[in-house]
């Protein structure tokens, strides 16, 4: 079915000293086959080119509008982006990233055509390990299929459900919701947002966004010890404390359990400064909720806190 491009998209770039990487990502944009888009390019005070290729990207398209503002971070980008647009549908795309020339227009099919909250597809990422499940078709995912995405944050199917590039999202949304300031992994708060408030969701097996490997990014392995990707526990912390409100004790101990191997492997890997705030947040998640886990559990996870070096050695791999 084809929905004639009747509904605006607003599709949201985060710009930030990207340069060697813009335009791909821009002209993949453009190019779509669904045209009734707006493209909002954020520059989040880039020291290189990217704020002027920007500029140079609204005199050549009307759709796009450009916003510059000082350095403040991705999440401040995406919500900034989010609020200067105008659009029925919302998309975010980073801008070392591209996508196929139907990206937006087989997401507007499946969302019209289903009525879902959102649709997401399947990515090329040379950094995903494979599905523990068939992810080969489409399909429609309730809410508790979601939650079940998200029971192993190294599998396949928790990146698709988590990040939220791959995803074409209906407005409501983020009438109550924008990424937290100052956060790494802000991605992981915002799925937390959605899993207890959404109806349905659409996926669409068709690897229609591609992940440039970027290791000059903030996730990557040269920032490995940034402390703040512990904000990423953080985030698992929160989204079990939901899960406990919503009586999902099975999710909340299957989270539990990942952010003390989580903080475990920040541990064992880590710089000193790492491994301090790993221990101490460690024991406060565990000393918090320890409860929710069995009693074989519970001894397994209480060894770190007196012999991490064993615990590490016997749970964690590099």
């Amino acid at each position: 079915m084809d929905f004639n491009n009747s509904k605006l998209v607003s599709v949201i770039v985060p710009v930030y000293n990207v340069e060697k990487f813009l335009d791909h990502c821009i002209e993949s944009i453009v190019q779509q086959t669904y045209s009734n888009i707006e493209l909002i390019l954020v520059d989040d005070g880039s020291t290189d080119s990217s704020g002027t290729l920007c500029d140079i990207w609204k005199t050549k398209d009307s759709r796009v509008t450009v916003c510059h503002q000082n350095n403040q971070g991705l999440s401040a980008a995406r919500n900034t982006g989010i609020d200067i647009s105008k659009g029925d549908y919302l998309c975010f795309i980073d801008s070392d990233d591209f996508v196929t020339d139907n990206y937006i227009d087989s997401f507007v099919n499946e969302i019209e055509a289903t009525n879902a909250d959102f649709v997401l597809c399947d990515i090329i990422s040379s950094k995903l390990t494979d599905s523990s499940m068939e992810l080969d078709e489409n399909r429609i995912l309730s809410p508790e299929d979601c939650r079940n995405w998200l029971t192993n944050p190294i599998s396949r199917e928790y990146v698709l459900m988590v990040v939220a590039w791959n995803k074409l999202y209906k407005r409501k949304l983020f009438e109550s919701f924008r990424f937290p300031d100052g956060k790494l992994h802000e991605d992981e708060f915002m799925i937390n947002h959605m899993i207890y408030n959404i109806d349905k969701v659409a996926y669409i097996s068709k690897a229609n966004y591609v992940y440039r490997n970027n290791e000059a990014s903030i996730t990557g392995k040269d920032n490995a010890n940034n402390i703040k990707h512990l904000n990423g526990v953080e985030a698992y912390e929160e989204r079990l404390s939901i899960a406990l409100k919503h009586n999902d004790d099975e999710f909340a101990s299957t989270t539990l359990k990942w952010s003390l191997l989580k903080l475990a492997h920040f541990y064992k890997n880590g710089n000193d400064k790492m491994k301090h705030q790993s221990m101490e947040m460690f024991i406060r998640l565990y000393d918090s909720y320890h409860k929710i886990l069995t009693k074989k559990q519970q001894a397994k996870y209480r060894m770190f806190k007196s012999t991490p070096g064993i615990f590490c050695k016997m749970f964690i791999q590099d």
